[in-house]
């Protein structure tokens, strides 16, 4: 069984959260460039006024801007000795 492991390096630290599912962690992702996008644009007037409707976009300008300040990164981590649930209809 493999999940999809989020981390998030901020000024207040480092959140790491693990994900069953991959579109959780991306959701996750584009959450926070979706909801500090202004001050984003405080930091770098390049970039647009409002974040791309796209996720991976957003989340690419937003981390850009904030290179060295905050990161995200989704890492896929096998589980040992944990069967994956079967598939429910």
């Amino acid at each position: 069984m493999d999940v999809f492991v989020s981390v998030f390096d901020h000024q207040h630290g480092r959140d790491v959260c693990a994900y069953a599912e991959a579109e959780a962690p991306v959701a996750e992702g584009a959450r926070v460039p979706r909801e500090w996008w202004i001050q984003a644009r405080e930091r770098d007037e390049s970039l647009p006024e409002v974040p791309p409707t796209d996720d991976a976009e957003a989340m690419e300008l937003y981390f850009t801007a904030l290179e060295g300040l905050e990161s995200f990164e989704i890492v896929l981590c096998p589980v040992q000795g944990m069967p994956a649930l079967p598939d429910h209809p």
